[in-house]
């Protein structure tokens, strides 16, 4: 009993390997971790794309005289901004961009980005992924407040 119980205390005692045993328990939890924040920089990039999208359309809505003419000048603007952003944006969608005319004489832009196709949403799925759908509505007004 005494023969058995000796090589089971030196066993014990002995430290060789315990950085390989700490490594097989921290790595998935750090590299999750790495990946998690990789996974949303991109998609708040995506996030920051569209709003400035919407907001530069917006903001070249402005100069046009009439509501086609808003029209065609936000859509351009906001296309521009989304394109400058590429494949940061993922997936290879386009925008959906939408302009409204209100009748105080204020002007919407609202730009709607789906990155389901994104290879952040499919190859993500270890983490809580945010809603695939982006989007940013951005509201200027003609003249005065």
């Amino acid at each position: 009993m005494r023969a058995t119980a000796r090589p089971l205390g030196r066993l014990l005692k002995c430290d060789r390997g315990i950085a390989a045993l700490e490594f097989v328990v921290l790595a998935p939890v750090l590299l999750l971790l790495v990946f998690s924040i990789i996974i949303y920089s991109i998609y708040f990039t995506a996030l920051l794309g569209v709003r400035q999208a919407a907001a530069e359309g917006a903001r070249a809505a402005v100069a046009g005289l009439s509501t086609a003419e808003r029209t065609s000048l936000a859509t351009a603007r906001a296309q521009e901004v989304v394109s400058t952003y590429g494949t940061m944006l993922g997936g290879g969608a386009s925008p959906v961009i939408t302009t409204t005319a209100q009748g105080t004489g204020g002007f919407s832009v609202k730009v709607s980005y789906n990155m389901s196709a994104s290879p952040m949403m499919r190859y993500g799925n270890f983490v809580p992924l945010p809603s695939p759908l982006v989007e940013a509505t951005v509201t200027v007004t003609n003249g005065s407040y």
